[in-house]
């Protein structure tokens, strides 16, 4: 039998009701929306991202707390004579009312947003990763000034929001939907809880893998958390060798994890101190990424990423394929001394350091230009 052919603006809410509750980025629901008048309505009615602007969390040690969420994508111009070729971007909204601004990825202050728009019909964009922090809103010290104190970076599972806490311990609470939030609060359930941990309280990086959350120690150790029980296991040995860089004049400084080919990698960045006239500076040195070993159960050093390259943002480290960015370097890491919370050039503070050789490059240019679109 011949199916009938069935416009999109005929299909019965409760499909598109289906469709929607499967769409999680904030471009894809923009895109949702411009298909016609019935599925704007649909997506507009339905209360189904209470984290998208809905933001605010529970207050911390007596101060407000909101989540800040960020999406990286990447964008290509089909109608370029590189079709398959993209650019890397990161965007973000910093309200309801707000529109979405496009952003380098290495910068995070809104004042480096652009005032361009991009047209969804005429750009391929394609989302990445999304990516959390928790940031305290802004609030008057005693002499009147206003400030906002750092963000800390978080990951987001089941409506539930972890974040690692200054280097320090990792603490979780519960996003609920608004219709739920003052019953929820009288029951004592929307607060900051602490995962109790009594062999680790040192904490630099936390990662959602497959759906499971695991979070990287100072000492290089891998931890477990269990999502039922809200307590944390050791889930891998510490690296060994990172108290051997102190002994080279070396020092980790940052200590990462990403998820490479699937599986999950620890990435060192080394420093040292300079002493130059306007007092000691500190610079990178150099990278050493880790896996574990499965058959040999002990972490082994990634000699190479082959086609691959690590991208370490503030919100997080991302592996792409060098191949699918124009100027995109394989084997390498991509990254910055900087914050980039001025408003200088993405090409004053990313450097890329290269795993063949050991070298860090910050005089060529054509290696930052998938992080410079036309369009920015």
């Amino acid at each position: 039998m011949e199916m009938g052919k069935v416009e999109w603006s005929d299909l019965h809410e409760d499909l598109i009701d289906l469709i929607a509750d499967r769409v999680s980025g904030n471009i894809d629901i923009v895109r949702m929306s411009s298909i016609c008048k019935p599925w704007r309505s649909t997506v507009a009615n339905k209360e189904r991202f209470p984290y998208r602007f809905n933001r605010n969390l529970p207050n911390f040690k007596k101060k407000k707390t909101d989540l800040s969420p960020t999406a990286f994508f990447r964008v290509t111009l089909p109608s370029s004579s590189c079709p398959n070729k993209g650019w890397l971007i990161k965007t973000k909204q910093f309200s309801e009312s707000s529109k979405i601004n496009l952003m380098s990825p290495f910068f995070n202050a809104d004042n480096t947003t652009t005032k361009q728009t991009l047209d969804l019909l005429k750009v391929g964009v394609s989302e990445i990763r999304q990516a959390y922090n928790v940031e305290y809103v802004r609030v008057k010290d005693d002499r009147g000034y206003d400030f906002f104190a750092n963000s800390v970076r978080a990951v987001l599972v089941h409506n539930m929001i972890f974040k690692v806490e200054w280097n320090k311990e990792i603490w979780c609470c519960k996003i609920v939907e608004e219709s739920e939030k003052k019953e929820e609060e009288k029951k004592g359930k929307i607060e900051w809880r602490r995962i109790e941990s009594k062999e680790a309280e040192l904490f630099s990086d936390i990662i959602v893998q497959k759906g499971q959350i695991y979070a990287l120690d100072l000492k290089g150790a891998i931890w477990w958390i269990s999502l039922s029980e809200l307590k944390i296991f050791q889930y891998r040995p510490s690296t060994p060798v990172i108290q051997d860089y102190f002994h080279m004049g070396d020092y980790c400084k940052d200590k990462r994890l990403v998820e490479y080919c699937g599986d999950l990698c620890v990435v060192l960045r080394l420093c040292k101190i300079f002493r130059e006239w306007r007092g000691d500076k500190e610079r990178t040195v150099g990278f050493t990424v880790y896996k574990m070993d499965k058959n040999l159960v002990e972490w082994v050093e990634v000699s190479s990423l082959g086609d691959k390259a690590i991208i370490m943002c503030m919100e997080s480290c991302l592996v792409v394929s060098a191949s699918e960015y124009y100027g995109c370097l394989e084997n390498a890491i991509y990254f910055t001394d900087d914050d980039g919370r001025d408003k200088r050039k993405c090409e004053d503070i990313v450097k890329v350091f290269k795993l063949e050789g050991g070298i860090i490059d910050s005089s060529s240019q054509s290696f930052l230009e998938m992080f410079t679109p036309p369009f920015l």
